[in-house]
């Protein structure tokens, strides 16, 4: 029987797997990948989709804000680019910040370093959810329920967020304006981590209809979307309009799929930053679609330790309270944990990663130790499908 290979690089993690023709590999981003990103940016930013040239509409002496979106892919390049631009343009680096989210330590000090070194004028400010005073009230929720933004994106003259296009049902992933849910306060978004978990329709439109109003009347009327590669870096860079950005990238990101499968591969591809927890969950999710009844799933995604929302997955309690009380608790990746005990409640999960043995199945999780234990479960099962790109 002909076979395809496919080469895995997931972190630190190398393998060859030897698919036959039958298996189904989905792609969640484009193939190619480009580097250039002053290059990208530039061209973005002198002819943005319906939209005009972003210079015409930056008055002498305006406050820029860049709002750099958690796990955007190159993210940190793709920022510094776009402040090269405008400071090429006769923006004074005094004028700039870049609010970044505070997800990833290790990805917020890479960004705080590199600004230091390219554009030591502009300032950088994290963004923390729990930070009240840190947030400008923008607007209520049909439930009454107030909602907070970061004050620096209001305070702005102009506003430019940064965002990296996902497919529709992957959670956590950011409305078209770059605002939501990431640089709301910790409150909004649990409503909106709950409005996933329970896969309440209404709720979920809700917080559709909200984000449009939210991004409207914090002034966001121009963004920069990263399409991502497949391997974790960028594919394209689209600039202009929210909605016509949102609906042009989002073509390139659906996710039609009606496969139903005995084993789903889902592979988080890319460098150590997309190597996190809500990866996992991410790929977990999608992966669950794609799932026979007794379908089961392995995530490839070379996380290195269990964090303390992570941790709470050694419970026994049920899924729904036992998800609430951790979203709560605003621990690290409480709302990952919750997204995989949800899955688990289904499906039967395996994790190639650089979690040990012992933690991994303490988590109820299968443990996948090396390539050749993969291979040996894609061998066995009837029906494969795999997954590039999972996190997206």
């Amino acid at each position: 029987m002909k076979q395809n290979y496919l080469k895995v690089e997931s972190g630190e993690i190398r393998a060859e797997l030897h698919l036959n023709c039958e298996v189904e590999i989905f792609t969640h981003g484009r193939s190619d990948r480009h580097a250039n990103y002053n290059e990208l940016i530039a061209k973005q930013l002198d002819a943005p989709i319906d939209y005009p040239p972003v210079m015409n509409g930056i008055l002498e002496g305006d406050t820029i804000a860049i709002a750099l979106e958690d796990d955007v892919p190159d993210g940190t390049a793709v920022a510094i680019a776009t402040a090269d631009y405008l400071c090429n343009h006769g923006v004074s680096p005094v004028q700039i910040s870049i609010v970044v989210g505070s997800g990833r330590s290790s990805q917020v000090a890479e960004i705080v370093n590199q600004f230091r070194l390219k554009h030591p004028e502009i300032r950088v400010v994290i963004h923390d959810p729990k930070q009240q005073d840190s947030h400008a009230y923008i607007a209520a929720s049909d439930s009454a329920d107030p909602i907070y933004v970061q004050r620096e994106l209001i305070d702005a003259d102009v506003t430019i967020p940064i965002y990296c296009l996902r497919t529709p049902d992957c959670p956590n992933a950011s409305d078209m304006f770059g605002i939501s849910p990431n640089f709301t306060d910790v409150a909004t978004q649990n409503r909106w981590n709950l409005a996933w978990l329970e896969d309440n329709e209404t709720h979920l439109n809700q917080h559709s209809k909200l984000s449009l109003e939210v991004g409207w009347l914090a002034g966001i009327h121009f963004v920069i979307a990263v399409v991502p590669s497949v391997t974790g870096h960028v594919s394209a860079v689209l600039a202009g309009k929210p909605s016509e950005v949102f609906a042009l990238g989002s073509r390139d990101m659906s996710a039609s799929h009606n496969s139903q499968c005995d084993l789903v591969v889902a592979i988080v591809e890319g460098t150590e930053h997309q190597q996190n927890w809500l990866s996992v969950a991410r790929a977990a999710a999608q992966a669950e679609q794609l799932c026979g009844r007794e379908g089961r799933i392995v995530v490839v995604c070379d996380v290195k330790k269990v964090t303390r929302g992570i941790r709470d997955l050694a419970r026994d309690d049920m899924a729904s309270s036992s998800n609430q009380g951790l979203l709560k608790s605003n621990a690290e990746d409480a709302f990952p944990a919750a997204i995989i005990r949800a899955v688990q409640q289904n499906r039967s999960l395996y994790l190639f990663s650089s979690v040990s043995a012992s933690q991994t199945e303490a988590l109820g999780m299968a443990y996948v130790g090396s390539a050749e234990t993969l291979q040996h479960l894609i061998e066995q099962a009837k029906e494969v499908c795999v997954i590039r790109g999972a996190q997206y």
